[in-house]
């Protein structure tokens, strides 16, 4: 983008931003009492005085404070009302930005509320820490399960791996009635469960996983808790769905959910299998590490194996389904037990058995000086998978202040895949086997001190393995290896992690609201990975020796123990508050590799500050400052050669290192997701004085990359979402705007060190409406920019996305829904960009009276069997070409009971 362009998107920013600052032109504020003591809850109405016209209106605090402001200036009258209190008027014209008045009021008025009645019916419902949704007001009649419902919330931003975020945190959890089977897992209840039970969705801010830190604890976190209809609880209810296509290609989907969710015990058991795109388990990971890492008493979470080789395909901002070629089937029970109020017991369990194929075909284009050629490479390959899954949680509390809490997780994680490939026409076999077994124990005790403090103690221990076996049965590596008769390429992987953590948290809040936190933990990880890489003869060859190359086998073990003291203090005003933190901590590593041992002792010093700043009673300022230090992980000290595919050898940089980074991230906040306005901007600067860089070797048939240590990479980004009700439309209208900058150098051999700048930008504008009537829409569009500047070389790739989502309503019983949208890619020199369409059309009738549903789908209308988008690399541009699965019309049944 040029920088004429940048100024004009600012200026428009700004324009947009106007009217929030033009809102303090006039501030009136003061402190209400009655006879010299402070009084809270009074309601104050700020009125114009020409017609008495309602401009604004707060509440008094605690304290009796009280503000209020207004872009209107004139005569105004300013009203206060309280139970037990005489009503009091004030006739003002203030003419400074910032006017003083305080109220005196007199003893009086209505003592007691007799009864007050009220009939509404809001799609939000606000408390302190709460915002309820009614759900009927966002249902549309095309909703399988609740994900389809939160996808049409404003405000809640389901991502395409189903991951929900309010503004830009992740929700922590999602309940069923305040209890949590899933934890950081919830998709497998979002994805499965059926919305017809649902009466509302509470979106709980500052949230707390711990009981006993609830209160006490500074939290960020938010969650959602789903209620359901009151005929709804304490009895067995659930839903069978099953959808088939007779003729044509031979689709279905079938799933089956039973629940009861009462007082004490719950019970969610779902069954599922389809073959048209849908995985019935997103992402197993979300269920191994659930938790929240900045929660006092957590430790572990984001330790596990390295993943070594990979061959999902990447279907950034593109529906993965159209291209899942799949067979899933998921089996899970799971119940929560109460068998006395001191007692809880959690039960979590699933098989989920899976066939998936994929089909790409990729041109790579290297064009970098005097290194040119161009890789071509045909894929088709069957992954099969094989996941078992159980978790166990007992939770128990033998006095109200005191919890004792076990969580145990034992999991069998298998896939084999199979793959043909054409590589540079020449063709071969790949296969890839994984077996996984992990196994992870945490026991936490939290005891609350008082009111106001808590200890909180955890033990983690973890043990995973898992090995990979991977084969090629060609040999593209003649000017690597030399021109041996070789028949087949083999590697063993074993990846072997054991953990054992423990740490202690005490938290205390105190009365004016300050906040303290201090953590000690110590840490014992020891990382095994060894690669073996050989070559197989061919049976016919004369001398039938199987190759070791030496510099591509690895026989490693990085044993780490850490201990960390964090300590925080929050310091809050009335408006303000600020947070200075501390990590300190000591590192000892030890590495050995075939025998060979290298030692590091290091001193790693982590210090922040973070601030919050509610400029006025709807707008928020966040920031953040911070400076960190953290040592190389086990994937960047490989001292060897690894192979994660036909084309890339990998290895570290065999060197330990401490990474240093700082950075400041600032947040404006106006308004939230009830009101008519609300929105989010962020901006953010980070500096990694340190970083892991890598050296590239590249050739036709192969790349060689080495990572290498490197300095000062420098990453800059902002994003301003914006979302406006607007009442003419009757809809609410959504602005994305971001860009992203990142500046940093990378080796290739040949060509020395380059310096490279990206710069990404991002747009878009969404629209849904809420008419009144039997028709309502959905439509947005997208675009996304990216560019790579090196040394007098600029690429540039854009991708654009739009979509037109139609419902139509005939009556109680009779929904019709239209899906269209449109992706248009980037392309190679001497391509033309494309653009593909895609439509799918729904019926859905409704029987109430025996809750059943019947739909007709038509999927893919336009038959569109392939597309091909582009990706941009420092190093090379590519065009990625994937089978889509063809257009089919299915037939469904849905009841519910």
């Amino acid at each position: 983008m040029s920088g004429k362009k940048i100024k004009l998107l600012i200026g428009w920013l700004g324009l947009c931003l106007l009217p929030f600052f033009a809102q303090a032109q006039v501030a009136i504020h003061g402190k209400v009492s009655v006879k010299g003591e402070a009084l809270g809850g009074v309601r104050i109405d700020l009125r114009l005085a020409a017609d008495s016209r309602m401009l604004t209106y707060t509440f008094s605090d605690g304290q009796g404070n009280y503000r209020l402001q207004t872009a209107q200036s004139g005569k105004f009258i300013l009203q206060f009302k309280s139970l037990g209190s005489e009503p009091l008027s004030l006739a003002i014209a203030p003419t400074q930005a910032d006017t003083l008045i305080d109220a005196q009021m007199q003893p009086g008025g209505v003592q007691r509320l007799q009864e007050v009645i009220v009939h509404a019916k809001q799609p939000y419902l606000r408390g302190r820490d709460t915002l309820e949704l009614a759900v009927s007001s966002f249902l549309q009649g095309d909703e399988r399960n609740v994900e389809d419902l939160l996808r049409k919330i404003p405000g809640i931003n389901v991502g395409t791996d189903g991951s929900i975020k309010i503004g830009n945190k992740e929700v922590e959890k999602v309940m069923v009635e305040g209890d949590d089977f899933f934890e950081k897992g919830y998709r497998l209840l979002t994805q499965n469960m059926s919305v017809q039970s649902l009466e509302k969705i509470q979106v709980l801010q500052r949230y707390s996983n711990n009981k006993q830190l609830k209160g006490i604890e500074n939290s960020d976190k938010v969650a959602l808790n789903l209620q359901l209809k009151a005929e709804s609880k304490n009895q067995w209810l659930g839903s069978v769905g099953l959808q088939g296509s007779p003729i044509g290609p031979k689709y279905y989907q079938a799933s089956a959910n039973l629940m009861n969710f009462g007082k004490r015990n719950k019970y969610y058991l779902l069954a599922s299998g389809n073959n048209n795109g849908y995985d019935a388990v997103s992402s197993i990971n979300h269920l191994i590490q659930s938790g929240s890492t900045n929660e006092p008493g957590q430790i572990g979470l984001d330790v596990s194996t390295p993943t070594l080789i990979d061959n999902t395909p990447n279907l950034s901002n593109f529906d993965y389904r159209r291209t899942n070629f799949n067979n899933d089937k998921l089996i899970s029970l799971n119940t929560i037990l109460n068998p006395i109020a001191a007692f809880k017991i959690k039960w979590l369990g699933f098989a989920n058995p899976t066939k998936k194929s994929f089909y790409r075909n990729t041109v790579q284009e290297y064009n970098l000086e005097d290194i040119q050629f161009t890789t071509n490479e045909n894929y088709e390959f069957a992954r099969k998978i094989n996941n078992y899954f159980t978790k166990v949680e007992l939770q128990y509390e033998p006095t109200p202040h005191t919890t004792l809490n076990y969580t145990g997780t034992l999991g069998s994680l298998n896939s084999n895949e199979l793959g043909t490939l054409i590589f540079n026409n020449i063709s071969s076999l790949e296969t890839t086997k994984n077996k996984g077994y992990l196994t992870n124990h945490n026991l936490s005790y939290s005891y609350k001190l008082s009111e106001r403090k808590a200890l909180v103690s955890s033990v983690r221990f973890i043990d995973q393995q898992s090995p990979v076996d991977y084969s090629i049965n060609q040999y593209y590596y003649e000017d690597l290896f030399g021109s041996n008769s070789v028949n087949e390429v083999q590697q063993h992987i074993d990846n072997n992690l054991r953990y054992l953590g423990a740490t202690t948290h005490y938290v205390s809040r105190q009365q004016n609201g300050n906040f303290f936190e201090l953590g000690l933990s110590s840490t014992y990880q020891n990382q095994e990975l060894n690669t073996l890489f050989r070559l197989l003869p061919d049976p016919e060859a004369e001398y039938k020796t199987v190759v070791y190359p030496p510099k591509f086998a690895n026989e490693m073990t990085l044993r780490l123990f850490q201990t960390n003291i964090i300590s925080k203090y929050t310091v809050k005003h009335r408006s303000w508050e600020i947070t200075p933190r501390l990590q300190l901590g000591l590192a000892d590593s030890r590495l050995i590799n075939f025998e060979e041992q290298k030692h590091k002792s290091n001193l790693q010093l982590s210090p922040g500050l973070s601030g919050k700043w509610a400029i006025h009673h709807k707008g928020r300022l966040e920031t953040d400052l911070f400076f960190q230090q953290q040592n190389t992980k086990l994937t960047d000290l490989i001292p060897n050669y690894y192979t994660t595919g036909v084309r890339n050898f990998i290895k570290g940089m065999d060197n330990m290192a401490t990474l240093s980074s700082s950075g400041g991230t600032l947040q404006y906040t106006y308004g939230n997701m009830s009101d008519r306005f609300f929105t989010n901007l962020w901006i953010g600067h980070q500096i990694l004085f340190d970083y892991i860089g890598t050296e590239s070797d590249l050739n036709p048939n192969f790349n060689l990359v080495q990572q290498r240590l490197l300095k000062d990479k420098t990453l800059t980004y902002a994003k301003a979402e914006l979302n406006y009700f607007v009442k003419s439309l009757n809809g609410n209208l959504k602005l994305d705007v971001g860009f992203n900058t990142v500046d940093y150098e990378n080796v290739v051999v040949g060509l020395g060190r380059r310096k490279i700048r990206t710069n990404r930008y991002d747009y878009g504008l969404l629209f849904r409406s809420s008419w009144k009537s039997c028709f309502n829409m959905y439509t947005g569009y997208s675009l996304q920019t990216n560019n790579y500047r090196m040394e007098g070389e600029k690429n540039t790739l854009t991708n654009s996305q739009a979509f037109l989502n139609l419902f139509l309503r005939f009556g109680e019983n009779l929904q019709l829904s239209l899906k269209n949208e449109s992706y248009r890619f980037g392309s190679m020199p001497q391509q033309k960009k494309q653009t593909y369409y895609f439509s799918d059309f729904s019926v859905f009738y409704d029987l109430k009276r025996y809750k059943t549903r019947f739909d007709i789908t038509a999927k893919n209308i336009f038959n569109t069997r392939s597309f091909r988008n582009a990706m941009l690399t420092d190093i090379s541009r590519s065009t990625t070409e994937y089978r889509l699965l063809p257009r089919y019309i299915s037939f469904g049944i849905d009841y519910n009971f």
